[in-house]
């Protein structure tokens, strides 16, 4: 994007838009943005919906709707209205289009940019969950932990501690006591909230990610390449501060300067979008980037971001 202008980004959920429970906290992340919301069941009345309610042996996906109440509806026919509705909004001028849901693994084919929820936590997952790592994870409905198996999910999964099925709001806190025992807990749902995640953190004493931070966080790393780095992570929105507060100790023989770079490195952030930030040259951060990571004896960001993960809150 050549223009000053603030992206036009699409925001597209599985169930009936609007969503306050979920797009304050996606606007907060993707920021200075022109952000529109799409539901793939508007225009559906509650009739109309049920009639693809899963039967039994199905997997169902949980669909928020636009009245403050949700229904459980089959993954095929998500899928299949989410894939009307990108096309819809594909030809509609957006510079990113966001698929903010779980659960659907379909592929989808567009001109505009976009953002695959599912991908998204895949690829999170991929980067931060090695070895004998325990990742415990929170779903909405009894099947979905099946349906991730068969879709090739398990793999990455293998070593998780537990699969909980939980509801949105609903025995949240059993669903916490069941995933204590893992190092990092992932709420695999779009609809568990920030204040969700934070009582399963305090429930748990472990980090708290909740799909939907992963998915705005995929959005915004976009917008950064999109705009040159006009748009892009920042401490307010990221983590940085957090995960050197999770290094504390190993990060005591760091200088004020390369915890500073340390942080930026830690929420993302480019060479060049760092040294702008700072106030220094690109060269200037390179040196005390590559100097932190050898004190820190960590090859790569996603090393440290891993270790940071694993470590146990102080």
């Amino acid at each position: 994007m050549a223009d000053e202008r603030a992206p036009r980004i699409a925001v597209i959920t599985i169930g009936q838009s609007p969503r306050p429970d979920l797009m304050p906290e996606m606007r907060s992340i993707l920021g200075d943005v022109d952000c529109d919301e799409f539901g793939a069941l508007d225009g559906l009345g509650r009739d109309a919906i049920l009639e693809h309610a899963p039967a039994e042996e199905d997997f169902g996906l949980f669909a928020p709707l636009a009245d403050g109440t949700h229904v459980v509806v089959q993954v095929r026919f998500a899928a299949e209205r989410a894939e009307t509705l990108i096309a819809h909004v594909d030809g509609l001028g957006y510079d990113l289009i966001v698929l903010a849901t779980t659960g659907v693994f379909t592929s989808f084919s567009t001109r505009t940019p976009l953002i695959h929820g599912q991908s998204a936590v895949d690829a999170w997952i991929a980067a931060l969950v090695v070895g004998d790592a325990r990742i415990g994870v929170i779903f909405p409905l009894p099947r979905q932990g099946a349906v991730l198996a068969a879709f090739g999910y398990g793999t990455l999964l293998q070593s998780a501690h537990a699969t909980v099925e939980g509801g949105h709001s609903a025995r949240l806190a059993d669903a916490a006591s069941t995933v204590t025992g893992a190092d990092l807990i992932l709420m695999h749902s779009v609809g568990y909230t920030e204040a969700m995640a934070r009582q399963v953190a305090e429930t748990t004493g472990k980090l708290v990610v909740p799909a939907r931070r992963i998915i705005a966080g995929a959005a915004r790393m976009r917008l950064a390449d999109m705009t040159g780095g006009r748009v892009g992570p920042s401490a307010e929105n990221y983590s940085g501060p957090e995960l050197m507060k999770r290094l504390a100790g190993a990060t005591d023989g760091l200088t004020p300067r390369e915890r500073e770079v340390l942080v930026h490195v830690l929420e993302g952030g480019a060479n060049k979008l760092i040294a702008r930030a700072l106030g220094i040259s690109h060269r200037t951060v390179e040196i005390h980037r590559a100097r932190a990571m050898a004190k820190l004896g960590a090859g790569s960001v996603t090393e440290l971001i891993r270790r940071a993960l694993m470590t146990p809150q102080r």
